[in-house]
């Protein structure tokens, strides 16, 4: 059973290359190799940041004619949304990183152009996402299952969104379905008093860390099954 569950895992790599790492690659049964699928992908990939703009609330407060409050929320978001984008562009090096409002989510899964961030996080139309595969990051919640969001798309959830919340101050790496990532995938780190710097270093770190030890274990993997007396690739 283990080196069928193994053959599985490795024909599911060379599906994968060969088709060039499409976001809808076939997942193997367990976490650990589900995980180690991801990680090698998103290595190969690209993580797409998500900024929040309130936009809701700050047209709530216009519409009732309390326009101080909705320009201070707007240069509150804004200058969250520097310190977040500025921590992953500097230092987040695992693999390639985009930025995108959370409003263009569903223009992003449509692959639709012209929503990419630029530094000054202005839409900038010579910002492209040239990867084939990418997952989806953002600062928000953790929590116990699936992961809630302030927008809402037809044909993006397919789950009921728990309600049981880990953590309310975290960045969070999600699926294309907007579903939080599980365990032994580092999909979350923990943001303490604003400290975006580190919290970003420490995703960085926990997914370089997951991705050798995953590539050692598979470098294992493939020598047991060699030794097995099945035929070498």
């Amino acid at each position: 059973m283990r080196y069928t569950v193994i053959i599985l895992f490795l024909l599911t790599q060379h599906l994968c290359r060969a088709t060039g790492g499409d976001t809808s690659f076939t997942r193997p049964a367990t976490n650990r190799y589900t995980a180690a699928e991801e990680i090698r992908a998103l290595k190969h990939g690209a993580l797409v940041v998500r900024l929040k703009t309130n936009d809701k609330s700050i047209e709530a407060y216009r519409r009732a004619g309390k326009n101080e409050l909705a320009d201070k929320i707007v240069a509150e978001r804004l200058a969250l949304n520097q310190k977040i984008s500025e921590a992953f562009r500097y230092y987040f090096k695992f693999c390639k990183v985009y930025f995108i409002y959370a409003k263009s989510t569903e223009a992003l899964l449509k692959h639709e152009p012209n929503i990419f961030l630029n530094e000054n996080l202005k839409p900038d139309s010579s910002i492209k996402l040239t990867e084939n595969y990418f997952l989806i990051a953002e600062y928000g919640s953790t929590v116990t299952n699936e992961r809630t969001d302030e927008y809402h798309y037809s044909g993006v959830y397919n789950t009921e969104p728990s309600t049981s919340t880990a953590s309310n101050s975290a960045l969070v790496i999600m699926d294309t379905t907007l579903t939080q990532l599980r365990e032994p995938f580092p999909y979350t780190a923990a943001v303490y008093l604003g400290a975006f710097i580190k919290a970003v270093n420490q995703l960085d770190t926990q997914l370089d860390k997951a991705y050798y030890r995953f590539k050692y274990q598979e470098d294992l993997d493939r020598e047991k099954l060699n030794k097995s007396g099945a035929p070498k690739k």
